[in-house]
This record gives structure tokens, C-alpha cells and sequence, in this order.
């Protein structure tokens, strides 16, 4: 009997293999060496492959019919979004994990397996496939939240993100069971051309319905955001800059991709459960930042509102929400992690500062970090010649230039409501101090320097978004025509 086996085209998921490799390359030099600069100095080498791998693909396109995992310009894109956000992550990370005392060894491959998740659920073809790809980042993520491991909050943190992410993951792959009995198909392109002629739709319905409260989990929409605050709070403020920025966008961008291509002709008949959910995560989460004295709270809840947003993307769909949509969440992963990374350098030695009365008059001893946290506040908020107010702009001119006009009006007043808590903690910062500035603790110059470049990106994406643009422009385009 002869067994046919699927043919592997090693060039689709090279950037794929390179990034594993170097995570078992640096777990292996952690287990013989215990040399934590030098799983550093390779998991950073092995993100600067990946990403000449990835660009090495840029214009190249694969047949979905043909692999389970795809090349296009989407993929591309996001791919290397995440491998930028772990490399600005992990040098973050730097004077962090020697001053709270993270075993570094297990932290930079986690990282760097976390990013293989990220990569392969965007590049996903295949609901197995994008179930497995969401495990692999679940279960990195669990332990990284858990790095900090004489902190209690830090473990209560991962077994609260474990156990509802194990709860979001029974939803999703039962989902998957009802769509896949419906259609008889796991793979995008089939499920896509059976839903075209009206297959089973009944069954499909109550999968996505299924699926989308797994997702909901995964990316902190209302009303499946409760775990989010806790999890943000407890974990190494660098990872909650992770998940936020990388985490968070990987699993939006499969949500989009979802109803844009398998999912497409159910999409009409979830318009208005989307636009509740769009409503009520932008509301629900500045409404709750607004009550917050924990700055990490405040941005996680922050984070929820930015979810609801970027959901306004979802609702409308079509070129120019998708653009909108791309354009949003690379500026969103990039503000959101300069935010964190710069909470994470105001520290006080092993000491995080986490409350809002730490923040006063900061900006007098870390004028540097003070400053890029402020560029993110504003760009948070959605303020001109920030990054922010680009992607807001787009986003919400492609909901009036849709009719959605009553959500693009609910999200500009949501952004209003949002100035008063990033404002507040603003101005907390370049109050006048009271006595004299406090010593400045030294940190990593590679940290730093990430930082300003992180805070300069935005202010040059708020001013000249014009190269960044036009990317997205290329890549919707090669969408709209799928090979």
C-alpha cells in the first residue's frame, strides 16, 4: 500500500524554522553554559534572521491551495511586526531581568517561541494549524507571565491567564468541530467556496459564534476582558508590553483575516453582534481606566478600549478598513510597547513603580523616559502629529466612508474620554517636585536607545506616515487579489 505524504515547501515556512532553531540553541546554552548573555546574543541573532527571511519574501506569493501555511504581503507584514516587537522586547528586557531577578535563560527563547506562535497563526491556511499556532503562543505566554517567580501576584497572574485561556481554547476548538462537521473542510480556501453556495450555514453560525468567544478571550474583547488587568499587572511589565503588542495584534489579525476570506459571506449576518462588542470594549475599557490607580491597570484596561477600536475595523470591512485595520495595529503594537517598556525603566532598583502618586514629578530624574512616555500618552489618546491620531483618522474615516457614522462617532467620543486619564498621568509627570530630584537608577544603554526609537517612530509616523502607507497600500492590494 502506498502512502501518499504531503509535499513540505521548506521556503514558505523558513523564517518559521530559523526562529525555532534558535530558541532550541538558546535553551540548549542555558541548560550546559548557564550564560545568560549568551542565549541573549542568540535569540537576538536568530530574530535578525528571521527577519531577513521574512523580507527575502516580501513580494513573493504562495498558493493557499498549495500550503498550510501562506506567503503574501499579510503574512509578510505581520510577521515582521512581531519579530520587530520581541527584539525591542527582549532589549527591554535587558536591566530588567537582572534587577528583578527573571532566570533569563527561560525567558529570552520563551520569547522567542511565543513569536513562532504569533508567526505561524497569521500565516495560518488551516484551522488546525491556527488552533496549534494558538497553543504554542498561550503556553509561552503562560510561563513568561509567570517568570517573576518569588512574586505571588506574578503566579497568581499566570494561573488566572492559564486557566481562562484553557476555558477560551475549549471554546475555539469546539468551533472548529462544528464548522469543520458543517463544511466537511478545515483548510480557509474550501470552507470559503462551500459558505459561498450557501452550505450548512446553520451549523457554520453557531462554530463562529463558538470561535469567536475563544478569540474574544484570546484578545480581551467585552465581555471576555476580566482576566486582562490582572494578567498585565502580575506579569514582567516587558511582557505585558508583549502581549499587548504582539499577543494581542497577532490574534486580531486572524480575527480579520477570518471574516475577510472563510468567513466572509457569514460576516453580513454578524455586522451588529460586532458592533455591540466594538462599542462596549471601546466604553467598557476607558470607563475602567478612568477608576484606575495602577498605571499597568490603567493600560491594560486601556488596551480593551484599543481592541474595541480596532474591532471597528472588523464591522466594516472592505480596502479601506482593511488598510485602516493594518495601519491602526502596527502603530497600536508600537505606542503600546514604548508605553510599558518605558514603566518598566521608571523603576525604583527591583521595586516597579505601579501607582500614580510614583509618577509625580518623574520627568525631573528620567527626562528621557518621561519623554517617550508622554509622545505614547498622546499617542494613545489620539493626538495630532502622533502616530495615534494617523491610525484613529483612517480608522474612523473608514467607518464614515462606510456609514457607519454612529460608531465612528462613539469611537471619537471614547478617544475624549481617554484624554482625561493619559492627560492626568501626563501632567502628573512634569509636575513641580517638592524637594530635590531623586537619584537616577542606571539602566542598559540598548534599552534606552530602543526606547527613543520607539518614541521617535511615532512622532515620524504622526507627521510623515506616507512610507508606512503605502507598505499597506501594496499588501491590501495583493488581498483583494488572492493567488
Amino acid at each position: 500500500m502506498e502512502i501518499a505524504l504531503p509535499i513540505v515547501n521548506l521556503g514558505t515556512i523558513l523564517p518559521q524554522l530559523i526562529v525555532v532553531t534558535f530558541a532550541v540553541a538558546a535553551l540548549l546554552i542555558d541548560a550546559f553554559y548557564r550564560n545568560v548573555l549568551s542565549v541573549f546574543i542568540v535569540s537576538f541573532l536568530g530574530l535578525l534572521l528571521a527577519l531577513c527571511a521574512v523580507y527575502s519574501q516580501y513580494g513573493v506569493a504562495v498558493p493557499y491551495e498549495e500550503s498550510m501555511v501562506a506567503i503574501n504581503g499579510y503574512t509578510v507584514f505581520f510577521n515582521a511586526i512581531f519579530i520587530l516587537v520581541a527584539a525591542a522586547t527582549m532589549f527591554i528586557s535587558l536591566g530588567y531581568v537582572d534587577l528583578t531577578g527573571v532566570d533569563g535563560g527561560k525567558y529570552y527563547p520563551l520569547i522567542l517561541l511565543a513569536t513562532l506562535g504569533m508567526m505561524l497563526l497569521v500565516s495560518s491556511r488551516d484551522l488546525l494549524l491556527m488552533f496549534l499556532a494558538i497553543e504554542l503562543l498561550s503556553v509561552s505566554s503562560y510561563v513568561l507571565v509567570a517568570s517573576q517567580q518569588e512574586r505571588w501576584v506574578s503566579n497568581e497572574a499566570a494561573i488566572k491567564y492559564m486557566l481562562t485561556g484553557a476555558f477560551a481554547s475549549a471554546f475555539l476548538l469546539f468551533g472548529i468541530a462544528l464548522v469543520y462537521g458543517a463544511t466537511g473542510a478545515i483548510d480557509f480556501v474550501t470552507i470559503g467556496r462551500k459558505l459561498s453556495g450557501g452550505q450548512a450555514l446553520l451549523h457554520v453560525q453557531v462554530g463562529i459564534a463558538m470561535m469567536l468567544v475563544g478569540l474574544g478571550f484570546k484578545v480581551a474583547m467585552v465581555p471576555f476582558h476580566m482576566w486582562a488587568p490582572d494578567v498585565y499587572e502580575g506579569a514582567p511589565t516587558p511582557i505585558s508590553g508583549f502581549l499587548s503588542a504582539g499577543s494581542k495584534v497577532a490574534v486580531f489579525a486572524l480575527l480579520l483575516r477570518l471574516f475577510t476570506d472563510p468567513f466572509s459571506v457569514p460576516h453580513v449576518d454578524w455586522v451588529s453582534a460586532l458592533w455591540w462588542i466594538s462599542v462596549l470594549s471601546m466604553t467598557v475599557g476607558n470607563v475602567s481606566a478612568l477608576l484606575q490607580t495602577n498605571v499597568k491597570r490603567m493600560l491594560a484596561y486601556s488596551s480593551i478600549a484599543h481592541v474595541g477600536y480596532m474591532l471597528v475595523a472588523v464591522v466594516v470591512l472592505g480596502e479601506r478598513a482593511m488598510e485602516a485595520a493594518l495601519l491602526y495595529m502596527a502603530v497600536y503594537a508600537t505606542t503600546g510597547l514604548a508605553a510599558f517598556g518605558c514603566v518598566a525603566y521608571l523603576s525604583k532598583g527591583s521595586e516597579e513603580r505601579v501607582n500614580m502618586q510614583d509618577y509625580t514629578a518623574l520627568a525631573y530624574s528620567y527626562p528621557i523616559q518621561s519623554a517617550v512616555l508622554s509622545v505614547c500618552l498622546l499617542s494613545l489618546a489620539g493626538i495630532p502629529l502622533t502616530a495615534g491620531f494617523i491610525g484613529k483618522f483612517y480608522l474612523f474615516g473608514a467607518a464614515v466612508n462606510s456609514g457607519f457614522i454612529g460608531l465612528a462617532i462613539i469611537g471619537v467620543l471614547n478617544s475624549a474620554v481617554s484624554l482625561y486619564y493619559y492627560l492626568g498621568l501626563l501632567l502628573r509627570m512634569y509636575a513641580m517636585p517638592e524637594g530635590a530630584a531623586e537619584v537616577v537608577m542606571s539602566h542598559p544603554m540598548a534599552g534606552r536607545l530602543v526606547l527613543a526609537v520607539l518614541g521617535i517612530t511615532i512622532l515620524v509616523l504622526g507627521v510623515y506616515p506616507s512610507p508606512l502607507l503605502g507598505v499597506i497600500k501594496e499588501v491590501v492590494a495583493a488581498i483583494a487579489s488572492p493567488v
